[in-house]
């Protein structure tokens, strides 16, 4: 059977929006020619924002609806004569708001909300002290948080992306670290994947508006890459712990839906920027460059950034969101490991007295550098339906020069020349034969880069009655691995991948002392 093609099944569901529901029966007795409507939307009028998931319902009936992502309402089959409609959010002030409802009429009626106790009396005026700013600020996220999850058809927590403040660097993965029940797996500094339930990142779906995310990596796994996702385009993360029949089977642990801004959000244009400088370690806090593994050269270590959001309504039926940020960061990565040897010729070891063989003091300093950038529209395309279009683009670079130095003792207990020291070793020591020893000196670094893009197209149609909604979406990504085709570099490399020769003028043993924790080259 030949599957319809995306476009024809978008043109149906726009069809839907002209189709004339109220063309089915006409009698007299239909109750849908003797009843009226009533639509709106409700904001929260101190901050400005409309708000989703406001429960509008009339009073002494059971007719209910909830606000939708744009703060928009519909009720329809109201008996004509006067209603009262309850509204409701978490930590706002209900509000009961009377009307007169027609026969065959709708009514559009938009509500305001506030909160006499942390806003004041007066609606339009708010108290400048800044502890009140920065308490309404705390408390307007959490309410958010909490009227999203009470509300919710499924178990899920729901975190507004501005309830910790100012993320570093705008890092999806140093945010969600904190949210209850979330796990991030690290690759040394860097968060790279989020695991929910303890399942491991490969178990957990990402979603940007309901649609899926992916990102290149090496291998086969589906773990999404932390690195390429930025928080600036989103306006609140709902995570879902139990997965239903209708979520992916790859989402065992859970699914992460990042839900991004819109452009009904707001009731005017806004432009948000900010710009900033990381700066890791007293030592690399400033402004000339010093060395770096990489490539042997001289970079900087404070490293500057910017990110800013613009919304642009275009009267009540449009709007464009435009989003931007990029982030740098310099860190240390002062990384050492042991081996242990149970074995050897005539060293005396063995599975209860094993020796310490070598010890690796490796050094790894990583730069990398994120850039992101999104845009998305918003069409109300007849009063009772809106269709999404967005997208997105990635791109991270990573940095890492790698320099370490491994003494060895060996595994052979006897020197090489007679008058040598022969091996000993104890629970806090190792002393290698004479002769037996060395150590290695490697050098090596690493360029990478990932893009990752995505578009997706979403359909919501509500007359009260029938819902729709509709999605397509595209998701891809570029990983590229390799050395920086620079040959300036190759001529100024100190050394990479080389064993010094220390055998011609001297008999080279290996010492470890305290704990294993230094080491002397004899």
């Amino acid at each position: 059977m030949k599957r319809p093609h995306p476009i024809a099944l978008l043109i149906g569901w726009l069809a839907l929006t002209w189709l004339p529901l109220s063309a089915a029966p006409t009698s007299a007795g239909n109750p849908l020619q003797e009843s009226g409507s009533v639509f709106g939307r409700v904001q929260n009028v101190v901050t400005g924002k409309y708000l989703n998931k406001a429960r509008v319902s009339v009073k002494g009936t059971n007719l209910q609806t909830y606000t939708d992502e744009f703060g928009m309402y519909r009720l329809v089959g109201l008996r004509s004569g006067p209603i009262v409609l309850e509204v409701f959010y978490t930590d706002l002030d209900p509000m009961e708001v009377a009307l007169e409802v027609a026969d065959g009429r709708s009514l559009e009626r938009n509500v305001e909300l506030t909160s006499k106790a942390r806003y004041g009396q007066d609606m339009n005026v708010v108290n400048l002290d800044p502890f009140v700013v920065s308490s309404n600020k705390e408390t307007d996220t959490e309410a958010i948080a909490t009227n999203e999850q009470r509300f919710a058809p499924n178990i899920k927590n729901v975190v507004a992306t501005d309830a910790m403040g100012d993320v570093l660097g705008s890092s999806a993965g140093d945010f969600l670290k904190y949210v209850p029940g979330l796990t991030a797996e690290y690759d040394n500094a860097d968060v790279t994947a989020i695991s929910v339930r303890g399942m491991g990142g490969a178990m957990t779906t990402f979603q940007t508006d309901g649609a899926t995310v992916v990102s290149g990596g090496i291998g086969s796994s589906r773990v999404v890459e932390m690195r390429t996702l930025a928080l600036n385009n989103i306006t609140r993360i709902e995570v879902t712990k139990v997965p239903t029949p209708s979520t992916p089977a790859d989402s065992l642990g859970g699914a992460i839906n990042m839900i991004s801004k819109n452009a009904f959000e707001r009731k005017g244009r806004e432009l948000r920027f900010g710009l900033s400088v990381v700066g890791n370690a007293p030592e690399n806090v400033m402004l000339k460059k010093t060395p770096h593994p990489n490539g042997d050269k001289y970079t900087r270590k404070l490293l500057p950034g910017f990110d800013f959001d613009y919304t642009m309504p275009v009267g009540r039926n449009f709007g464009v969101v435009v989003t931007g940020m990029q982030s740098g960061k310099f860190f240390e990565q002062h990384i050492s490991n042991q081996t242990w040897n149970a074995a050897g010729t005539a060293t005396g070891a063995s599975l209860q007295r094993p020796f310490l063989q070598q010890f690796v003091v490796q050094d790894s300093p990583r730069s990398e550098m994120r850039t992101i950038f999104s845009a998305k529209t918003d069409w109300r395309v007849t009063p009772k339906s809106v269709l999404s279009l967005g997208g997105r683009w990635s791109r991270y670079r990573g940095f890492i020069g790698t320099l370490s130095v491994t003494p060895v003792a060996g595994t052979v207990g006897t020197p090489t020349v007679a008058t040598g020291v022969p091996f000993s070793h104890g629970p806090d020591f190792t002393i290698g034969a004479t002769g037996r020893g060395g150590v290695n000196l490697v050098g090596g670094s690493q360029y990478f880069s990932e893009d990752s893009f995505g578009t997706n197209l979403n359909y919501r149609f509500d007359d009260g009655t029938w819902r729709i909604d509709a999605a397509v979406n595209y998701s891809g990504s570029k990983r590229t691995r390799l050395l920086r085709p620079r040959r300036r570099w190759s001529r100024r490399r100190r050394f990479a991948g080389r064993t010094p020769n220390t055998s011609r003028k001297r008999f080279p043993r290996s010492t470890f002392k305290g704990r294993c924790a230094c080491s002397r080259i004899a």
